[in-house]
């Protein structure tokens, strides 16, 4: 008769399985493992721990367990007793031994299973709902794409600008039909024209309407000032002082105001102006004062009513010379 311990170990070479594959499956530490196929029964727990131990070793293998743990039993039991030691009592407590026992293994499999089908839920929600998601917009967004998607307008057509509503239309000669008779008394019906199409294709005039310029409204007042001759000059722009000095020819300088911008020359002869990029025509002769006031209304540079200029007062005395009282001489 085979050994149980060579029978095991050839059952699971057979598999070509390692100590460690079997206790991964088993949950049989391989010293047992190691002892059940070795023979050396001294190394299990107990008796009855042992059996356990081939009876799952066993049923793992695809063995008899029936035959295996009827073997057991008379191997152990022709097997001498061992003799307790002298001081068996004092060593117990250091003896013991903590046995492996997999109770549990058929209630932990369970559990495993359900987490699994759990786990399989939870993964199978999201799917379904982007699969919803998917029919409900994605594919009637992509037929829509793949259609072009054009868009069905109706569109009215009108008459030419200038042509009144149900005037025969370019290329169809009027018809005129006459009336139907009418009974004595009566006010004659007016005639009725029909439109008839003439023989042969007749060119459609096509009117295009002109374009309309929006002009661009103004965002800022832009002003430059060259100088071509010794000036009194002053330049104001959104109330902030610029210039006001005396300026030599050579003076070329562009303001800039976003609200208004007020302007002063002494000598009207010796400057030139450009507004906005367009030149001004010549603002007067040599020595003549110019004031000028520009302002942004409705996007638009609009020159206003300049301020006027305070003027001096100026004091006159009089002189009164008294004329000589008396009488005078006569003869003179």
């Amino acid at each position: 008769m085979i050994e149980i311990g060579q029978l095991l170990r050839q059952a699971r070479e057979s598999k070509d399985l390692s100590l460690a594959d079997v206790e991964a499956d088993t949950r049989i530490r391989q010293r047992y493992l190691n002892a059940l196929e070795s023979g050396d029964w001294d190394e299990l727990p107990n008796p009855v721990a042992a059996r356990g131990f081939l009876r799952r070793y066993a049923t793992y293998l695809g063995l008899d367990p029936a035959e295996l743990v009827a073997q057991f039993d008379e191997q152990v039991a022709l097997a001498p007793a061992p003799t307790a030691p002298a001081n068996a009592s004092e060593n117990s407590a250091s003896d013991y031994r903590p046995i492996d026992l997999d109770i549990y293994g058929a209630a932990t499999r369970r559990p495993r299973i359900l987490r699994r089908i759990l786990g399989f839920l939870l993964l199978l929600i999201p799917l379904a709902i982007l699969v919803y998601l998917l029919f409900a917009y994605g594919f009637p967004y992509l037929r829509g794409r793949a259609d072009g998607g054009e868009n069905i307008t109706a569109t009215v057509e009108l008459p030419p600008e200038g042509q009144a509503p149900g005037a025969p239309i370019i290329g169809e000669t009027p018809t005129a039909t006459a009336p139907p008779p009418t009974e004595e008394g009566s006010a004659p019906l007016p005639a009725t024209f029909t439109p008839t199409s003439t023989t042969g294709p007749t060119d459609t005039p096509t009117i295009t309407p002109s374009p309309t310029l929006t002009p661009t409204p103004a965002e800022a007042i832009r002003l430059r000032v060259v100088v071509t001759s010794t000036t009194w000059l002053r330049v104001v722009t959104d109330g902030q002082v610029q210039v006001e000095s005396l300026v030599d020819p050579g003076f070329d300088q562009e303001f800039v105001a976003y609200k208004i911008l007020e302007f002063l020359t002494g000598n009207a002869g010796g400057v030139k102006l450009t507004l906005d990029g367009t030149p001004m025509p010549p603002l007067g002769d040599i020595g003549e004062i110019v004031v000028f006031d520009w302002e942004i209304q409705d996007g638009q540079v609009v020159e206003i009513t300049p301020t006027p200029l305070p003027t001096p007062s100026a004091t006159v005395e009089t002189t009164t010379t008294p004329e000589p009282t008396g009488t005078p001489a006569p003869g003179g």
